[in-house]
Parts: structure tokens; sequence; C-alpha cells
């Protein structure tokens, strides 16, 4: 596997093989970043399910300026820390050894990385992206999470990447599908954050959900 672009393009990344990995196929990521150029630059790459971290490390060759890593399996936790070192990106990156579901709450709060990173989603540029294992339901418990316990700025991106029949809604919470990409079996949804105004619009139906608005857009 090799990286496809920006300063570290060619570079070959050590992977997993089994185990239940499943690497973003290359056409599949040459897509997801040629969309996602215009706002790599300056970002935070948010790489969960990371597997070997090839989608994370991709975007750090391409000019986010750092990248976290969620993965709970300890091999490729291993292999992520060999590979951000062959890049020479190790000072530009954090990475936990845990589950995605249970780190998402504190997303916009990592306080056990650099000092780089030690920063507020809020006030950056922010791209999430879930890859993780098809058909497992991950995806969805994971937007759900995000787009009601995440703070994300206006010009954040939440990249899903699911098997093309696996289900997922429109809008979770704060965040709504913007667009959908298909390539053979491979789904990727780009989900945006909408303002307190367009959700409120909306006309939540539960006062927990109001509630839940309140608390992600903070008056």
């Amino acid at each position: 596997m090799r990286i496809l672009g920006g300063e570290k393009k060619g570079l070959v990344l050590t992977t997993r093989h089994g185990a239940g990995t499943r690497p973003l196929t290359a056409r599949v990521k040459a897509s997801l970043f040629e969309i996602l150029s215009g706002c790599l630059p300056g970002a935070c790459f948010y790489d969960c399910f990371a597997g070997n971290g090839a989608v994370g490390i991709e975007g750090l060759s391409r000019g986010a300026i750092r990248a976290v890593f969620i993965e709970k399996n300890p091999a490729c936790v291993r292999i992520i820390r060999e590979n951000l070192k062959r890049c020479g990106y190790s000072d530009r990156a954090a990475i936990f050894q845990n589950d995605v579901l249970r780190m998402i709450p504190a997303l916009s709060k990592i306080v056990d990385a650099p000092e780089l990173l030690r920063r507020s989603m809020v006030e950056e540029i922010s791209i999430i992206f879930l890859g993780p294992p098809y058909d497992s339901g991950l995806a969805h418990e994971s937007l759900l999470l995000i787009g009601q316990n995440t703070p994300l700025s206006q010009n954040a991106l939440v990249i899903a990447e699911v098997r093309k029949k696996e289900p997922l809604l429109t809008r979770y919470g704060s965040l709504s599908l913007t667009r959908d990409k298909f390539y053979g079996d491979t789904r990727l949804a780009f989900y945006e954050p909408l303002s307190y105004e367009m959700c409120m619009q909306a006309k939540p139906t539960h006062a927990s959900e109001r509630k839940q608005l309140k608390r992600i857009f903070p008056q």
C-alpha cells in the first residue's frame, strides 16, 4: 500500500491483512482526497477505525497539520506507529488505542496528546473519517454520537465509508448528509454540520433533542 499524493507520495506503508481489516482501495482513496483537496491544508484529520492509519497519513501527506488515530486493535496500533515513524509524522499525530464509540464524546477535549493537538475542534477545520467494518452498524452509531454530542465548527466534515447497501440516515442531530459517492460496493457518505438556526427550523420533536442542540450550539 502506497501513499497516493502529497509530500510523501509513493512511500510504501505497512498493512495488516486479514483479521477483519479492510484497507480503503486506491481508487476510493484517490477520489476521497480529490474531494477533500480544498479543505486539507491546516486541518486536523481524525482517522476513526484507523486500521493501519493509511487514510490519516494520506491526509498528513496532503496538507493536514495534525492527525488523531483511533483504533482498538493493538497489532494495528503498532503498525500505525511504525508507519508514522517511517513518514516522519510521529510529532504531528496522536494515537488512541480505544473503542471509537467511547472516544467520540471526547474528540473535542483530547488532553493526552502532544501540545500540537491540544485544541478544540470548534477552533479549526476538522475532518472526521469513519471506516468501520462493513455491515457492523458502527458507522450509524458513530454518526449518532457525533451529531448529538460533539461540537463541530461550521466548516467541519464527517465522512463515513460503508457498504453500498448499508443504511444511513440523512440527518444525525446537527449533521446533515450533503453528498454521496459510490464506487462498486463502497459508499462514501459526506455529512456537514447544520447551523443552530437550521437545526431549530427542522423542529426537533423531543425535548431531549432540543437539549442536545443547545449543548452542541451554546448560546
